[in-house]
């Protein structure tokens, strides 16, 4: 007797349009108006009229068509890139990119904004313009040998889940929960946690361990520091710009998961590590390291062409293009794809990404997101492998802390209910 596999084969990332107007039981004419209005992302590729559709897109309209059944399927839908759940006066997703407190992150990264500048905008609403320089926030001498002994290889390959460890290891340094929570500093925890995070950047440098921040630098001057690299204006400016445009996305599942953990009255530091664990995962900060390892494999821009290729035709996504929220592009992509262009010098590597992106923008339509942008920005500067992940992480540190503060004054615990099915 032959034993059928109980594994399933992965499902292909994209539909033909046989299959997408099945699945959503419309006509062929309703997806092009579909895909014409930003809700479906499609390519084709050059001498053929044949397009694939995005399942992702698909399945997410027609979990929206039958959330008109009633209020269980509408909130099904909503847990996916649907309707608005929860209110925020922080960030808003606009066409031109996020905005933060009314001011397009485009354009503070544009005009030199700071990382501390837009921080204390999501925290409290007002705009600094002169440089902020933080206080440092020492660490205790039992946490800075704690964090001193991690081997540095094992922090390499895990530095997002260190990061989460080290911000519930600096709450223990504060004192006992009660006592923090009643004292009500968020905003000192909040740039102690950064000042942690910042430290762990050490682990990608020469000296492979913690390296505490010190006053008197900026966050991206002691980014540089702490990575070993020669400190200049130019990456400096890169760097805020990176922090700039990541500092916050609505209601991503870090994000979501940090109101979840404010909304039971967790501290600051419980709320930021939940946050850090559940974007740790392949769908968040591993993209950037597949991201990494996929322009890694190829020597030439032919070759690197000729892969991403092979990967469309099979029917798989490439991670780093297409952002369903912004089907005309993702203008943070666009803010960094431009300033890597300007400047003095680009290693190989870069440019040969730069052509894929170029070719597949002209052959198929597809837009590059932040995360390529941010995996070729950091390249440029010669950051060390695993840099643009953990900056991602160091950015929406920012947006987390508003949005514990926000979610904290709304006095209301996030429970969602679940509904029940043995066939799952």
């Amino acid at each position: 007797m032959i034993l059928k596999s109980t594994f399933m084969q992965p499902e292909k990332d994209y539909l033909g349009a046989k299959e997408a107007t099945e699945l959503l039981g419309i006509k062929i004419q309703t997806l092009y108006a579909y895909v014409s209005r930003g809700m479906v992302r499609s390519f084709s590729g050059k001498g053929t009229r044949a397009k694939l559709y995005s399942r992702e897109d698909v399945q997410r309209i027609r979990l929206r068509t039958m959330a008109q059944a009633g209020q269980v399927a509408v909130a099904a839908s909503a847990m996916n890139l649907g309707p608005p759940i929860v209110p925020t006066s922080i960030t808003e997703i606009t066409p031109q990119g996020p905005s933060y407190r009314g001011q397009l992150a485009t354009d503070l990264a544009l005009k030199g904004a700071t990382f501390e500048q837009v921080a204390e905008l999501l925290w409290t609403g007002l705009w600094h313009e002169t440089d902020l320089l933080w206080k440092a926030s020492p660490i205790t001498p039992r946490d800075k040998a704690l964090l001193r002994s991690i081997p540095a290889e094992d922090a390499r390959h895990q530095l997002i889940e260190i990061l989460s460890l080290v911000a519930m290891q600096l709450a223990i340094g504060r004192g006992p929960l009660k006592d923090r929570l009643r004292s009500g500093r968020p905003f000192d925890a909040a740039r102690g946690v950064v000042h942690g995070l910042i430290g762990c950047f050490g682990f990608l440098g020469e000296g492979g361990r913690y390296e505490e921040a010190k006053g008197g630098r900026s966050v991206s001057h002691s980014l540089l520091v702490a990575m070993s690299k020669p400190v200049s204006q130019e990456d400096r400016r890169l760097l805020d710009a990176i922090l700039v445009l990541l500092a916050d996305h609505e209601l991503s599942p870090g994000t979501f998961a940090a109101r979840i953990a404010a909304s039971a009255g967790a501290s600051v530091n419980s709320c930021i590590a939940a946050a850090i664990a559940a974007s740790s995962g392949t769908e968040i900060a591993q993209r950037y390291e597949w991201l990494d390892e996929f322009q890694k494999s190829a020597k030439s821009s032919p070759a690197l062409i000729s892969k991403a290729r092979r990967t469309l035709s099979s029917g798989q996504q490439l991670p780093g293009f297409n952002h369903p929220l912004y089907p005309a592009g993702d203008p943070r992509a666009t803010v960094l794809m431009d300033l890597v262009r300007q400047r003095s010098s680009r290693p190989s590597p870069v440019k040969h990404a730069l052509a894929l992106v170029d070719h597949l923008r002209m052959e198929y339509g597809m837009q590059p997101r932040h995360e390529l942008a941010v995996v070729l920005a950091c390249k440029s500067m010669g950051l060390p492998d695993g840099a643009p992940s953990a900056l991602f992480v160091l950015a929406r540190t920012a947006g987390w802390v508003a949005h514990i503060l926000e979610q904290r004054l709304s006095n209301t615990m996030l429970r969602p209910r679940a509904k029940y099915s043995s066939k799952i």
